[in-house]
């Protein structure tokens, strides 16, 4: 081309995609061993995800590349914000959603990107996502979920060069590494909860926490659906009945607002015990704390003895106690009882494939009930 070297780089399927470049290099054959040794230098830095012309312009001048200037740090951000506003529109999006799974991973990334040395592809980001949350594994799979969504629609609605900022299939694999062990989420037994709430000492505030986690442990309530229950009547027995309003976000679906079936508790002697939260919901004798958001729940369990001990406990089980873990309980609570598994799912709100994979429905304990 002209008396250069002219490089065509061709990739995927049948070489659909194709990069050409003019290289430095007089077309000549005192040439060869250069051209040679240049074009192989640039295979392996394409290979590791760099643009053609990027690598180019790093082989003719590394010193420039590492000490370039930052770029517009609020071009990111600007993106970020209508990433942000896309993902409102098309997927419904919470800010809970997008605090817990967006937020954190993109400010980074506009932060790197800002930086005095920003990384020039998407390879080089993620290895800096990876630095970030290496010693929290499921944190970084969340992180490298953000970012690639992010560049894809930084790439389909704004230009951004897809050869440099791609995030194939293979990269995200490699860079989210070796999933961590899923833990087991513990299920304590009636008797450790009822322990756990008369733990609680009496005064206003606790009364008021008691009703939630009574709540909870009764109806197997998600934390953030104690700010959406109503009381109504049974459309039969006129007695009192909760409801829940929540609409729980899955992906661009939402759950049904529901029924809540209650599953009394029973205590060291056998004996059900009566809470009638139903009823004094109904006449507005059922003081709830407030809570801002779903961490509340656990922010005031991790702050209570009883608690603490009980984490010891089910740690030496082999179990993760958390907040959900009323709701597993609950869920195991209903298949002890002979519920049908579809009553079951209706009364938690969710599918029979979710609550398959992720919540109890038996102990190898119970088949000693039947030897």
């Amino acid at each position: 081309m002209r008396g250069k070297v002219f490089l065509s780089v061709r990739s995927g399927a049948g070489g659909a995609s194709a990069s050409t470049i003019t290289l430095p290099l007089a077309w000549a054959a005192d040439t060869v061993p250069e051209t040679v040794a240049l074009i192989t230098e640039l295979h392996q830095m394409v290979s590791n995800g760099y643009d053609l012309r990027d690598a180019l312009a790093r082989v003719q001048a590394p010193a420039a590349a590492i000490t370039s200037k930052p770029s517009n740090p609020s071009r990111w951000a600007s993106l970020v914000e209508k990433f942000q506003a896309d993902l409102q529109i098309t997927n419904g999006i919470k800010p809970k959603t997008w605090k817990d799974n967006y937020g954190p991973f993109l400010a980074f990334t506009v932060e790197r990107l800002g930086s005095i040395a920003p990384p020039v592809n998407a390879r080089e980001l993620l290895s800096h996502v990876v630095e970030k949350w290496q010693d929290y594994p499921r944190r970084r799979e969340v992180a490298i979920n953000a970012v690639s969504k992010f560049l894809d629609y930084a790439i389909e609605v704004h230009g951004l060069p897809a050869e440099s900022w791609t995030v194939t299939a293979r990269v995200a694999k490699q860079m989210k590494g070796t999933k961590p062990k899923r833990r087991i989420v513990a299920t304590p037994t009636d008797a450790e909860l009822i322990r756990l709430i008369d733990s609680l000492p009496n005064d206003v505030r606790c009364q008021r926490w008691k009703n939630a986690l009574r709540l909870m442990a009764l109806y197997g309530l998600r934390p953030e659906e104690l700010n959406h229950l109503v009381a109504r009547e049974h459309p039969s027995t006129s007695q009192q009945v909760l409801f829940c309003t929540y609409e729980k976000v899955c992906g661009s679906a939402k759950t049904d607002p529901r029924l809540l079936m209650p599953l009394p508790l029973k205590d060291l002697a056998g004996d059900v015990v009566d809470w009638n939260l139903a009823g004094a919901m109904a006449i507005g004798q059922l003081d709830l704390p407030p809570i801002s958001d779903a961490s509340s729940v656990k922010t005031f369990l991790m702050r209570q003895p009883e608690w603490l001990r009980l984490q010891k406990v089910c740690e030496e089980r082999g179990e993760w106690l958390r907040p959900y873990s009323f709701r597993n309980a609950y869920s195991l609570r209903a298949h002890r009882l002979g519920h049908r598994n579809d009553v079951i799912c209706m009364a938690m709100g969710h599918s029979l494939s979710t609550h398959e994979s992720n919540y109890e429905w038996a102990r190898s304990e119970s088949v000693l009930e039947h030897i």
